[in-house]
């Protein structure tokens, strides 16, 4: 089973750090690294204050447009 992450207000799909780096075809590592240096868009929400969400569609936007990313 693989759960999804949607936002009741707006109805989108949040990913999980694991969901981003997966897209990404990055390690966990990688992505929290990223997000550290405000690279990809910023989270748009937390399940607690140490699991960030972020917007699926922003993410794959984010990543569609990386120079040299390995397009998934």
């Amino acid at each position: 089973m693989r759960p999804t992450i949607i936002d009741a207000d707006t109805g989108r799909t949040l990913w999980r750090v694991a969901d981003c780096a997966a897209h990404c075809g990055i390690s966990d590592a990688t992505w929290r690294s990223y997000a550290r240096k405000n690279m990809p868009p910023p989270p748009v929400a937390h399940l607690d204050p140490r699991i960030p969400l972020w917007d699926a569609q922003a993410v794959q936007d984010w990543h569609a447009g990386r120079p040299g990313a390995a397009k998934v």
